[in-house]
């Protein structure tokens, strides 16, 4: 009879010390399942907010399409569309006055004044900016600021080759070469030397490695400039 009424006196004390490691653990499962319910749905909207966009021209608009809304541009009388393009979350409409970049994120466009017959001769559109070299200059927009920035070109000076991948793009000119990217402001140029010519040119998506006759160049995404190699 005593050992009974012990083992009751023990089961019970011993149920009174685990309640509250229970309790313990069921609340860090609580926790832990909110953590991942709060993460999931952040991730979610922006997934859901910053979606890719479609460009189309009709009537007389300039329409960007996304996944959460439209925004359209009205175009100026006799102003006509050349061309467009998208990728990601960039769009850029090329027309006979203006670039109309477009950014995915603002929900906005951003436009450019051409100058008078200035001639567009090659464009590059990637996820989050597009550069466009024109004959009188280099053009770049930033889609997470949907600002255009301008680099002009000397009065002979002509480009050569315009590369794009990534965050960054790369215009080689007779004369210098000019980087811009996604996530500083501005161009970048570094002038030739005399007689200097570029030999070869890597990239990743956040560097270029530009290789000359005289030296080896680089160029990257976070670092404003251009850095000669030793």
């Amino acid at each position: 009879m005593k050992m009974g009424l012990m083992i009751v006196y023990l089961t019970r004390l011993r149920s009174r010390f685990e309640c509250p490691v229970l309790s313990s653990r069921a609340g860090m499962v609580c926790l832990g399942m909110i953590v991942m319910w709060w993460v999931g749905g952040t991730l979610a909207f922006a997934q859901g907010r910053f979606t890719d966009v479609l460009v189309s021209v009709v009537k007389d608009k300039v329409i960007a399409v996304t996944g959460v809304g439209q925004s359209e541009i009205d175009l100026a009388v006799g102003e006509t569309v050349v061309s467009t393009k998208a990728h990601g979350l960039t769009a850029l409409a090329i027309t006979s006055t203006r670039l109309l970049g477009f950014s995915s994120q603002l929900l906005h466009w951003g436009e450019q004044t051409l100058e008078m017959d200035e001639h567009v001769k090659m464009s590059q559109v990637l996820r989050e900016f597009c550069v466009v070299a024109a004959d009188q200059h280099l053009y770049g927009f930033q889609e997470t600021l949907a600002h255009w920035t301008s680099e002009a070109l000397g009065g002979s000076e002509r480009i050569q080759e315009l590369r794009a991948h990534g965050h960054l793009a790369l215009a080689v000119t007779t004369e210098r070469l000019v980087g811009f990217s996604a996530f500083m402001s501005g161009f970048h140029a570094m002038p030739l030397q005399g007689d200097e010519l570029v030999q070869s040119i890597e990239q990743t998506g956040d560097a270029f490695l530009v290789k000359t006759s005289r030296r080896t160049l680089m160029f990257r995404s976070r670092i404003p400039g251009w850095t000669e190699m030793s």
